[in-house]
């Protein structure tokens, strides 16, 4: 078999430039006719040789020229963009987003852009002019150009971008004006010296780099099959393999989706104690049974009850009461009590008032279209291309397999995400329902947000496994036995544990922020007060990737005051325990809080578990931090009719999930106010993401983790050796100042916040020498 060889850019001679342009035409029909089985059946969509023959000669013959005063309409843009899909990279959002231009602002753009190049030759101006439309980046850009300067312009495809700046190697492409720029002054110079057309060099690049998949042949031999001479040659690089017993992953390129390999996975469950466990399906225990805890935690609820009897039984009394309200209300609406609002409105008085009212009822909301669908799909792809290039990325599972918990902190698309403005500003106006009512003293800015990196997800629409085979079953976060300790959580709900749950407030963060949830420094236990958990999608999730138990303040209680009693069913009696065991019910030193019907039976988790309805690309949920949830188990199908939102927050941009051939992506994001707490952790997490460690909080379990990833073995920290991790740059570009105050990276200004005194202490910890 022959070798495989590029020729070289700068040294490829005349001959072999012509040899591989007449390649063209016979290797764009072999790739077309194995493109051709996929088609759809109705002989409607167009070949690639169709589209191709529309490319290169139709529309250059229409535009092409200098004398062409013909503007280019938003169809011919669309024929445009299908042939760049059909002969590259598939991106099924992509001809949705150019679908959605006005046909006159298409062709007053274009010719814009034409003019200025036609004017100027300044490749970058007419470039940006044109990324000014939906759907349009760099690349199309540089298509549109292309066809209408086909001598000097060249078309930024995956395989120019390999040849001619690459070295003949695959590599990894940010897609930017500035590696455009450098890929047209490349065939610019190979154009001139060979005295050939910039259309011609794209082809050829097209040839040199896909010959090989269509034809067999080595990309590197002439016409006649003489091989080019060696000096003149570069070898490719052969595939890096992923370990010896895997199969080859191709360096990250924009691929298509229909086509992605497996994302890399690695399972990896560490307990806080550093022992390992089998298996993710451990690290949150499945408690059929109360577990006995250590004597002291009799004593301390004997201490919780003691001299209060009465009063906390009487308490028990009127929750249970109130509960068997609050089931019915929620099982006979489902997910209709979860609000939304569109970013866009979040601005609207009225619409935000009635967002916040049933945000603070329920503990859960939905903000629609807070990051664009096309920066959502732009992130999809970055967080795919940084997975399947750094293959040594960690994963969880769930039980049983439906998703991934990927232990990434640092892509590119989870550092601009926190960073976006939109981001931020849906944050700010999710906290600002808290409040300091306990001590308005209390050094909280819910107007400042701060960082929390976390993790990714990935749901695999595919994986085996269903609803009925997974016990019901859910979990609240932030601890789990610190809720009824002193020195933990317990003062939060002081109210609940002396009686009075009605005058409880989950919104009230004045004690929230000082308290200690972690006490026992589980592994990967979240260490800081988020005012809201939350997931941002980067594409559509079904309904039902997200579970929650939609009663927040009641559901608290009951968690709490559940373990000082006794009984056996929903429908008896149930008596305040003397004397007091040591069980917490599905509560354990070093875990979350675990929920299910067989220990809390009056939550009837079988009604009130209700699915968070299906998210679009760009879309945020958030609950309370003290909310009963379930994340990436399998969806059941809905139970509660259809979803109706009369006479409610009607978002005008409406979900779309994936196609089940498609894994969902979506990233863990916390709203998190800053604090003295948070600041301290702020501090923290900064040298991490310098360094590309895991955050304070996850760098425990990683190194247990590495230190037995075998003997010999020596493994880089987190994602520090990974390629294309962001930087400070980076995350400027993505938020201003105002990302990388989120950050850390810049000082506050005192004179200018809101909560002075908070900015004082902040700038304290995070910039001691200003």
């Amino acid at each position: 078999m022959a070798d495989k060889t590029v020729p070289s850019a700068a040294q490829i001679s005349a001959s072999q430039f012509n040899a591989c342009l007449a390649r063209y035409r016979p290797c764009v029909q072999a790739i077309s006719a194995s493109k051709r089985a996929a088609a759809n059946k109705d002989g409607n969509q167009k070949t690639l040789v169709e589209l191709d023959d529309y490319r290169y000669g139709h529309a250059v013959d229409t535009f092409g020229s200098d004398a062409s005063t013909t503007p280019m309409t938003l169809d011919e843009v669309k024929l445009l963009v299908e042939w760049k899909l059909r002969h590259g990279t598939f991106r099924p959002t992509l001809m949705k987003l150019v679908s959605s231009n006005a046909p006159a602002t298409v062709e007053d753009t274009v010719s814009k852009a034409v003019k200025a190049y036609r004017e100027h030759k300044d490749v970058s101006s007419a470039v940006n002019i044109l990324t000014q439309l939906k759907g349009i980046g760099p690349a199309t850009a540089s298509l549109l150009l292309a066809v209408n300067f086909p001598d000097s312009v060249i078309f930024f495809a995956d395989e120019a971008f390999y040849w001619l700046c690459g070295k003949g190697a695959k590599c990894p492409i940010k897609y930017n004006v500035k590696e455009y720029l450098a890929l047209n002054e490349q065939a610019q110079i190979l154009a001139n010296r060979l005295g050939v057309r910039a259309v011609d060099v794209e082809r050829v690049a097209y040839v040199l780099m896909r010959d090989g998949q269509a034809t067999g042949e080595a990309p590197g031999t002439s016409k006649d099959g003489a091989e080019a001479k060696e000096d003149t040659v570069q070898k490719v690089p052969p595939k890096r393999k992923l370990s010896d017993d895997k199969p080859d992953v191709k360096a990250p390129t924009r691929r298509s989706k229909r086509n992605r390999p497996a994302l890399p996975y690695v399972t990896m469950a560490i307990t806080a104690r550093g022992s390992r466990r089998p298996t993710k399906k451990k690290m949150q225990p499945l408690f059929p049974d109360p577990i006995e805890l250590p004597l002291r935690f009799a004593t301390l609820k004997e201490r919780l009850v003691s001299g209060r009897e009465e009063t906390i039984t009487a308490s028990w009394d009127r929750l249970l009461c109130e509960m068997e309200k609050q089931v019915e209300h929620i099982s006979s609406l489902g997910s209709q009590v979860i609000p939304e609002i569109d970013f866009d409105c979040i601005d609207s008085t009225e619409h935000a008032e009635t967002f916040h009212s049933e945000l603070k009822r329920y503990g859960v909301g939905i903000i629609r279209g807070v990051v664009p669908l096309e920066t959502a799909a732009e992130w999809e792809d970055g967080v795919c291309d940084y997975l399947c290039e750094n293959a040594s990325v960690r994963t969880t599972t769930s039980a049983p397999p439906s998703s991934e918990l990927h232990e990434v902190y640092w892509s590119p698309a989870q550092v601009k995400a926190r960073a976006h403005p939109n981001v931020l500003a849906a944050q700010r106006f999710a906290m600002s329902v808290w409040t300091v009512s306990r001590d308005p003293e209390a050094l909280v800015n819910t107007h400042r947000p701060v960082t929390y990196a976390d993790r990714l997800r990935v749901w695999d629409y595919e994986t085996p496994g269903s609803e009925a085979e997974m016990p019901l079953s859910a979990r609240i976060d932030g601890g789990s036995v610190e809720r009824w300790e002193p020195d933990g959580s317990a003062p939060v709900y002081k109210e609940i544990l002396r009686g009075d749950w009605e005058s409880y407030d989950p919104i009230d963060s004045s004690v929230r922020a000082r308290v200690t949830s972690d006490l026992y420094h589980a592994a990967e236990s979240c260490s800081i007060f988020r005012a809201f958990q939350g997931l941002l999608a980067f594409n559509g999730t079904p309904a039902g990737f997200v579970k929650v138990c939609p009663m927040v303040g009641l559901a608290t209680a009951y968690i709490l005051l559940r373990p000082l009693f006794t009984g056996s069913g929903v429908e008896e009696e149930w008596k305040l325990s003397q004397p007091q065991d040591s069980v917490l019910h599905g509560a354990l030193p070093g875990y979350a809080q675990d929920v299910r019907p067989s220990l809390h039976p009056h939550l009837r988790l079988d009604r009130t578990l209700v699915d968070v309805p299906e998210l679009g690309p760009g879309d945020y949920v958030i609950w309370h931090p003290d909310l009963i949830h379930s994340v990436g188990r399998k969806a059941c199908p809905e139970r509660h009719g259809s979803r109706d939102t009369q006479g409610r927050n009607q978002p005008s941009r409406q979900a779309t999930v994936r196609p089940p051939s498609n894994p969902s992506i979506t990233m863990y994001l916390p709203a998190c106010p800053l604090t003295q707490t948070n600041a301290l952790y702020l501090a923290r997490q900064r040298r991490s993401f310098l360094l590309g460690h895991p955050g304070p909080d996850f760098f425990v379990a990683h190194m247990r983790s590495s230190a037995g990833a075998g003997a010999g073995s020596v493994p880089s920290i987190g994602e520090s050796d990974f390629h294309n991790r962001p930087g400070v740059q980076d995350v400027s570009e993505a938020g201003g100042e105002d990302g990388l105050r989120a950050m850390g990276l810049f000082p506050l200004d005192e004179e200018r916040e809101r909560e002075t005194r908070t900015a004082q202490l902040a700038n304290g910890i995070l910039f001691p020498d200003l």
